[in-house]
């Protein structure tokens, strides 16, 4: 059984905790996705796929192991809440355009804006449909230059 670094994990809990109750919340969900994080983070696909200038995955290809790859090259763990979450998107728009506005993705799919903004921060709608190789946003310049404040 691998060693875990609790003193990491704890670290990591306190980003934004303000209570208890909050830096409990975050260590249990990251206790929670060691799991994830074994199973997609170190994940190296054998599909070959290339990315665009946006770091947009070209063509149709896409599994779970290129979106946790493509994850961490924008510096984040793949997670299970965020590979179901892309995995859901994929079926519901396809490959039709996302609206841009992140409140109705979110609402759209079920969860509260909070949440969304937990598992794709900062730019919401670019990781949410870079992650998942939806249709790029047709105003990507705008959403770069004005990111999400929680």
């Amino acid at each position: 059984m691998a060693k875990i670094d609790l003193n990491a994990i704890a670290q990591a809990s306190q980003s934004g905790a303000k209570t208890f109750d909050q830096f409990s919340a975050n260590f249990q969900e990251n206790i929670a996705n060691l799991t994830s994080r074994s199973k997609f983070g170190l994940i190296e696909t054998d599909n070959e796929y290339v990315l665009d200038e946006d770091g947009y995955i070209i063509g149709d290809m896409w599994s779970e192991g290129i979106a946790a790859e493509v994850m961490s090259l924008n510096g984040f763990q793949a997670t299970t809440a965020r590979i179901e979450t892309l995995i859901e998107a994929r079926e519901i728009f396809g490959k039709g355009s996302v609206p841009t506005d992140h409140v109705l993705v979110a609402k759209g799919m079920g969860h509260t804006t909070a949440e969304f903004l937990k598992m794709f921060p900062k730019y919401p709608i670019i990781y949410f449909t870079r992650w998942g190789n939806l249709r790029k946003p047709y105003d990507l310049k705008d959403l770069l230059d004005h990111p999400v404040k929680r």
